[in-house]
């Protein structure tokens, strides 16, 4: 009997294959077509030492963005509600809703929020009222969305706090402990971003093309923003995900009116030498996951380690199957001796190289050289760009995917966090409380100290 796959630890990414195997080393062997053919349903090969380390890799690189909640037995005072009237003009009971946005200390609304009743079953008696709140906790707070953090449960909860600061709502003290725990509040988005590094010598317009390009080979559905962004399954409403420009979106947007600090170069420069590669999750996807088993998915399920192996299946969705060529870059540049190194650089900008040198002799000696060493003859046209092909999955993959740098993350101007132990004690202090249990079981809660730095 055919013994089944072994699931990888943690036991999220069972289904993380093809680019895993990837991940691991290609086979030396040759490969048939069908082999080569993207899969989702291919058998688990990567070793776990190597799926450890990349999943490591991942959970330091991934940034939260958009969130979205539902809370359940939640309501708000927003600035516009409406009503749903009867056939004589009169108000029907359980049928306002309403609508706001939450906004930050700099104008920003990003975070928005309504309510609204929710049909139920019969069993479930009456009409149950739904508080929705989706948004960008990191751009509320940081005045930028380039990187953040990837705790769910902090981020869910200062949220619904930004909420309550702008829109006062009615949450039930017990509920409002839940929520520091990362137990209240039902997930309905979830947008997980990382940051690609661009390689040496090739520009970010070829490659959000070149993937667009191997998606549409594959038969993906995707749109494509030529040499900006590219989006796959934008109309899905369980994942969808896009690679596109940061820096562009910035400078079209002007939303990036930070003050000048160490920070703020550090992010700039971030942005200039990666693309964003953004994963979207919808509240169906959690649903139909075998992980979740049709539960309600919560903050404190949401860990930054499932999280990063959620990216893991996400990157082994994508279609790439493909190439894209780049011209050799500064690294590559300066790895050729002078005086060859320039007359390599004169005839890759398609320049007329003998009119840099002094004689024919020292062309020719010039020509044997470069012909050895790379395989080229400057007697012959330039192509466009140096024909050197780099793989997508090479690109694509968490060793070039670039975490925050530790100037941003030390910066709380600039990267929000927030202590969870000092909200849920808070919460304690509130209900007076000194215990959070699990049954009968108590668990005392681990206080900090009041001079720690959160």
């Amino acid at each position: 009997m055919k013994e089944k796959p072994q699931a990888p630890a943690y036991g999220f990414g069972a289904r993380t294959t093809k680019i895993l195997s990837t991940m691991a080393g290609r086979s030396k062997s040759p490969q048939t077509a069908a082999n080569r053919a993207m899969s989702n349903t291919v058998s688990n090969t990567v070793n776990q030492s190597d799926m450890q380390l990349h999943h490591a890799k991942l959970m330091e690189c991934t940034n939260i963005d958009t969130v979205g909640v539902e809370l359940a037995h939640a309501d708000a005072s927003l600035p516009r509600a409406f009503t749903v009237m009867g056939p004589h003009g009169e108000p029907i009971p359980d049928s306002h809703w309403g609508r706001g946005r939450a906004e930050s200390d700099f104008g920003a609304k990003t975070i928005r929020v309504w309510a609204r009743g929710r049909k139920t079953k019969k069993s479930e008696g009456a009409k149950q009222r739904l508080l929705y709140i989706e948004g960008s906790p990191a751009y509320h707070y940081q005045g930028h969305n380039v990187v953040s953090s990837n705790d769910l449960t902090m981020l869910t909860h200062e949220m619904v706090k930004a909420v309550h600061e702008t829109h006062p709502l009615n949450l039930h003290r017990d509920l409002r402990l839940l929520l520091a725990r990362g137990r209240y509040a039902e997930v309905t988005r979830l947008d997980v971003a990382v940051l690609v590094r661009v390689p040496d010598g090739m520009s970010k317009a070829a490659l959000v093309n070149a993937v667009a390009l191997a998606n549409v080979m594959a038969g993906g559905n995707m749109s494509l923003y030529a040499n900006e962004a590219t989006y796959g399954d934008p109309s899905s409403q369980m994942q969808a995900w896009k690679l596109y420009d940061k820096f562009l979106e910035l400078l079209r947007t002007g939303k990036f009116e930070l003050p000048d600090s160490a920070a703020k170069e550090a992010l700039t420069d971030l942005c200039n030498r990666t693309l964003r590669l953004e994963f979207v999750y919808r509240k169906k996807f959690f649903q139909n996951h075998a992980f979740f088993k049709g539960r309600p998915a919560y903050p404190a399920h949401l860990t930054p380690d499932l999280i990063a192996w959620m990216v893991m299946e996400s990157l082994n969705r994508l279609h790439l199957k493909g190439r894209v060529h780049r011209r050799y870059g500064m690294d590559e540049l300066m790895s050729i001796p002078l005086p060859y190194r320039s007359t390599f650089a004169h005839w890759q900008n398609r320049l007329e190289v003998r009119q840099f040198l002094e004689s024919d002799a020292e062309f020719k000696k010039h020509q044997r050289y470069l012909r050895g060493r790379l395989g080229i003859n400057i007697e012959d046209e330039p192509p466009s760009v140096i024909v050197e092909p780099v793989e997508l999955y090479d690109i694509l993959h968490p060793r070039n995917f670039v975490p925050a740098p530790d100037v941003v993350k030390t910066n709380p101007t600039v990267f929000h966090q927030a202590c969870m132990k000092a909200a849920v004690r808070h919460q304690m202090d509130k209900m007076g409380r000194n215990s959070v249990g699990v049954g009968m079981a108590p668990i005392p809660v681990q206080f900090v100290d009041d001079d720690e730095r959160v």
